[in-house]
């Protein structure tokens, strides 16, 4: 078998990745869930407190939704990564259906587009983004 293709066994290794990084990253988002309950908490009425400690708050309630964010769909990727193993798809691009290469499924085990592909479904998201922005109402 060429070094390029997929067998059982780098499958299997795969799989082991994918699995630690599910845990991981429920991990870390529970303890995120946990860190703003607190923070709630310990806040209160934002109404209290003087502008630069509502700034504060604002700002780091902003930072905690992109980093759940970003977690939440690194977790949805290596969830359906996980369910193509199940289904014996590992390793073929969700779009395409072609053959992801080795070496990004080794740096990227969560793959399931190839790098073209990949910039893309970003490059789509990025243009969803700046859309649903020039489309909210300005801030009063």
């Amino acid at each position: 078998m060429a070094d390029t293709e997929v067998d059982r066994e780098f499958i299997q290794k795969q799989k082991e990745r994918l699995e630690e990084s599910r845990v991981e990253l429920r991990r870390i988002a529970d303890g995120m869930e946990e860190d703003i309950r607190d923070r709630g908490e310990d806040e209160g009425d934002l109404t209290e407190h003087d502008s630069s400690d509502m700034s504060q708050s604002i700002f780091t309630r902003e930072m905690d939704a992109t980093v759940g964010h970003v977690m939440e769909g690194r977790l949805d990727f290596v969830e359906r990564a996980l369910q193509k193993i199940e289904e014996g798809t590992y390793g073929f691009s969700d779009v395409s259906g072609e053959q992801i290469s080795k070496g990004r499924l080794e740096a990227v085990p969560e793959a399931i587009y190839k790098v073209d592909e990949q910039q893309d479904f970003e490059n789509g998201r990025r243009y969803r983004q700046e859309i649903n922005e020039d489309s909210q109402p300005p801030l009063s």
